[in-house]
């Protein structure tokens, strides 16, 4: 079992947490966090990709509370471990949603696109499009953005690399024949 990422942030709102969790999810099964909102401790609990988001119940307060509301989260996120059994499809679903969330931001600022070609056997193939296909720091992009932000969340994948180009060869007539 890996352990899992989770770091408060404080929000605008003093009754709310930000928990950022590095993209696990909460376990479905959470007796914890249910033994919580029952209590009262917490009112409500937001999950969301990459956090959680706890509030805090009536004449409550994080310093007395926030180590019991911490001790269930870091239990439901290692319940639910970093989705290393999960279906293949399911991963490469989530692998897309963090390429979406990380990646394209900036690529899509330059003019770019990264897509998930596959995922096999812990070997994610992403394809370059737009400005990317043809950038010389796609190494780099490939590297430092798209193996960082996908290795974080999900530790099996242990290779990220590019998808061949796909070249069309123009016969004599130019219509590649």
């Amino acid at each position: 079992m890996t352990v899992p990422m989770l770091h408060p942030e404080r929000t605008a709102d003093p009754r709310v947490m930000r928990w950022v969790t590095g993209g696990e999810e909460l376990s479905p099964d959470c007796p914890g966090l249910t033994a919580l909102l029952r209590d009262g401790t917490l009112r409500a609990v937001e999950a969301r990709p990459g956090e959680v988001r706890t509030t805090l119940g009536d004449q409550r307060s994080w310093a007395t509370d926030g180590p019991r509301v911490r001790s269930a989260l870091f239990e439901a996120l290692s319940r639910s471990g970093r989705d290393e059994q999960c279906a293949p499809d399911e991963l490469r679903r989530r692998i897309e949603e963090i390429l979406e969330r990380e990646v394209a931001p900036l690529a899509g600022s330059h003019g770019g696109v990264v897509t998930v070609e596959s995922v096999d056997d812990g070997v994610l193939t992403v394809e370059f499009g737009g400005a990317c296909a043809g950038c010389s720091l796609r190494g780099q992009t490939l590297r430092k953005l798209v193996a960082r932000a996908v290795q974080a969340h999900y530790p099996q994948i242990r290779e990220v690399r590019a998808a061949h180009g796909r070249r069309m060869w123009l016969g004599r007539n130019g219509t590649g024949r």
